[in-house]
């Protein structure tokens, strides 16, 4: 008669444990968003990205950036992508580097969810007075006294504000933080931004060391447009540098509000198809399939169980 080994149990007993707090109520789970998404190569064998545009000075080397400017004066560069944000809770963690020659250096690079998308223009290479969030890198200090650069910071558009340009945004601002040392990084310089919908914005950094992030601000509720597309720019003037993108990785967020069990059962018992968690992104399905998901998961917590009281009997 076969005798598992203590180990194995032991091993087996920590994956159910693993299974059921994964299901827990109040987890929050995440979703990929292959759509807006990006990395190397960037192009497929058309020489086109699927799912963004890029225009103005941008350049791709497929190997290792999409450069919305290189370290050249008067440079303007945009990478959109072609289908909007639907996720109603998400996050994006992008890896970039600014760096370029000289000590002097300008002006910097945006992240932006808006209405508009792909149109050059005078706010870090993109339009003014939007309509949704940008998220500013501004490596060059205009009229700021007090606040050491570079500055990163937020505001939110509704397309009749226009972006204090002159002042750095001080007007504009709804949150930021100084981020010396963000240029020319040692380590890979990553900003993550994450969203939920009604409840807060909150951005983080990465620059100081690897795996190290860093709280730039949280706000409160954020207002953004039905439709929001996902966008960086960068812009150069009398001073320069080259901004890259390296990588994007955009997730949906959602919170379970059931166990397992319970989402299995509501799945037998519910013809609607309403889903047991929480504000699911729109284009992910608020249906059956995140019941199956759970009753899946439900499945494999009652694997592991009988397996384990199989194995101490």
């Amino acid at each position: 008669m076969w005798c598992p080994r203590p180990a194995s149990l032991l091993w087996l007993l920590a994956a159910y444990i693993g299974a059921c707090a994964a299901a827990e109520p109040g987890t929050i789970r995440t979703i990929p968003l292959r759509s807006h998404s990006l990395s190397a190569p960037y192009l497929d064998s058309d020489m086109q990205s699927r799912f963004f545009d890029f225009g103005g000075d941008t350049i791709i080397r497929a190997d290792q950036y999409v450069r919305l400017t290189s370290d050249r004066q008067s440079q303007e560069g945009w990478l959109f992508s072609r289908l909007p944000l639907t996720a109603t809770n998400w996050e994006i963690e992008i890896e970039f580097k600014i760096h370029g020659q000289g000590s002097l250096h300008g002006d910097g690079m945006a992240i932006w969810l808006t209405k508009q998308r792909a149109q050059i223009g005078p706010v870090f290479g993109s339009v003014d007075r939007f309509e949704g969030l940008g998220i500013f890198i501004d490596t060059y200090k205009n009229q700021r006294p007090g606040v050491v650069f570079p500055y990163v910071m937020a505001m939110v558009g509704n397309a009749s504000v226009a972006y204090d340009k002159d002042h750095d945004g001080k007007e504009n601002e709804i949150g930021g933080c100084s981020a010396r040392g963000i240029r020319s990084a040692s380590v890979p310089t990553k900003i993550r931004i994450t969203y939920f919908t009604e409840k807060s914005l909150t951005v983080a950094l990465q620059y100081k060391a690897e795996n190290e992030w860093s709280d730039c601000f949280e706000t409160g509720p954020v207002p953004l447009p039905s439709v929001a597309y996902l966008g960086f720019s960068a812009e150069t003037g009398e001073l320069s540098d080259n901004h890259d993108i390296i990588s994007v990785e955009t997730k949906n967020k959602y919170i379970n509000k059931y166990s397992s069990d319970q989402a299995a059962a509501g799945a037998g018992g519910d013809s609607s198809g309403a889903s047991g968690d929480d504000a699911i992104g729109k284009g992910e399905g608020r249906g059956g399939r995140q019941f199956r998901q759970e009753k899946e998961a439900g499945s494999w917590k009652w694997f592991f169980f009988k397996v384990v009281v199989f194995g101490a009997v």
